[in-house]
């Protein structure tokens, strides 16, 4: 919902839950993509699928954190971003992600991040 066209700087925007990898819908011209990537020894389905998926999620993120000053939360819920393929895509400070299984986890972390990281810009969580 807040992938395009939203600047909400400071406190106005504390957090985003992308729930799945963004991939577009199966059509025509994805699968054209895919096929003359494919047929071009490139891996078709990340060029048509994969890479326009996490950018909307990279969008997305990208909404939480819009100064140097910002810091929130962005929990990212879908068991593929766990899969290389899209760990990879992830940006640097990414990397170092926390995996939760439970909505208790979550809460939990949450409010860590909270009460200890006054001076952090971001956290991740990913389950």
């Amino acid at each position: 919902m807040f992938g395009e066209g939203i600047d909400l700087t400071g406190e106005r925007l504390v957090g985003a839950v992308i729930v799945g990898v963004g991939l577009p819908k199966i059509c025509l011209e994805r699968e054209i993509i895919r096929q003359w990537f494919d047929e071009n020894n490139r891996p078709g389905f990340e060029y048509g699928y994969v890479y326009p998926g996490m950018n909307k999620v990279l969008q997305a993120a990208g909404r939480v954190i819009r100064t140097e000053h910002d810091r929130g939360l962005i929990l990212l819920i879908d068991s593929r971003f766990a899969q290389t393929r899209y760990k990879r895509l992830f940006p640097p400070e990414w990397r170092g992600a926390t995996s939760v299984k439970s909505v208790a986890a979550i809460a939990a972390k949450a409010e860590s991040f909270w009460a200890t990281n006054k001076d952090s810009h971001i956290d991740k969580v990913n389950n």
